[in-house]
């Protein structure tokens, strides 16, 4: 197995955000360690999520995300993924993601209407965002220094983000079969824990790192949002999650930019050959990309299409 980098936010912030470019341009990935991480509070999340997730099949679908005022809430194997190909075998719960109608409060970790009766959901749910708000901001220090620019460079550009937090659970299979297919995340970065084996993580040069959980420690990977700003520099990490053989529950949190926010390739960043990405903002690109990837939300464009025609 190869030898996967680490950065600790404990230590010194200039070295470590000199590591972490060398380690984001030729991994793409990293374990992250520190106080911060070794406090986050994972084991209470991992039994509330054990008991939502069985609860009965008919009792979390009333809890689907599509029946939220936002798009929070459950979602079951096969209503996350491609529209053609293999779905994936997880499940799900979002918290904390951008709101899909206006008018509602962008960063609530969850609401009333789509909080599972679990003793504690809401409050364990809320108090893990909050630990992972606060790791991120210490690692966008980092970030931000291992891309040139100063220190509140992400935190300025993320006073209400919509940073989302999956609860996943992903049931063990007797035969081989796919997690999750090979994807990108859409922020700046993410910040991975889980209980087992499972992710998988294609580094640059094209091979793939299996990359186990490590105990007190998250793993961190780059985003869509990262590779825009550095035109290329720095590349999404492409990553999937292959055969489960165990029952396995998986917490990424995405850290994203406000969503008025625009994206686009920072000028150290371009050189002769151009500009390789167009510019966008944070809140279009995460809803262009969510809207690809759930059904439901397909489903919805699709009826909209229908509808513009039969009026036409």
């Amino acid at each position: 197995m190869a030898k996967i980098p680490v950065v600790d936010l404990d230590a010194d912030l200039e070295l470590e955000g000199c590591r972490a470019w060398g380690i984001l341009r030729d991994e793409g990935y990293f374990y992250l360690t520190g106080s911060k991480v070794a406090d986050m509070g994972l084991e209470q999340l991992v039994a509330v999520a054990e008991e939502f997730f069985r609860m009965p099949f008919s009792e979390k679908m009333t809890y689907h995300i599509s029946e939220s005022t936002c798009h929070r809430g459950y979602y079951p194997p096969g209503e996350e993924g491609p529209a053609e190909g293999i779905s994936d075998l997880k499940e799900g719960f979002d918290s904390g993601l951008f709101e899909t109608r206006a008018g509602h409060d962008d960063h609530a970790v969850s609401s009333p209407d789509c909080s599972p009766p679990v003793p504690g959901f809401l409050a364990t749910v809320a108090c893990y965002h909050s630990a992972m708000t606060d790791i991120a901001h210490a690692l966008s220090v980092v970030i931000a220094r291992a891309i040139g620019m100063p220190d509140r460079f992400f935190l300025e550009r993320s006073q209400h983000p919509p940073n989302q937090l999956r609860l996943l659970h992903y049931p063990a299979s007797a035969t081989p079969r796919q997690g999750v297919g090979t994807h990108k995340d859409f922020e700046c970065f993410t910040l991975l824990a889980s209980t087992g084996p499972g992710l998988e993580v294609e580094r640059p040069d094209g091979t793939w790192t299996l990359v186990p959980p490590r105990q007190d420690t998250l793993v961190v990977t780059a985003g869509e949002m990262l590779e825009i700003l550095t035109n290329g520099a720095l590349l999404a990490a492409r990553h999937k999650v292959g055969w489960i053989r165990d029952d396995r529950y998986s917490f990424p949190y995405f850290f994203s930019f406000d969503r008025h926010i625009l994206v686009e390739p920072l000028d150290q960043f371009v050189g002769p050959a151009g500009i390789h990405y167009a510019s966008v903002t944070a809140g279009d690109h995460l809803q262009a990309r969510t809207s690809q990837v759930f059904r439901y939300l397909r489903n919805r464009e699709q009826g909209k299409r229908d509808h513009l025609r039969q009026q036409s």
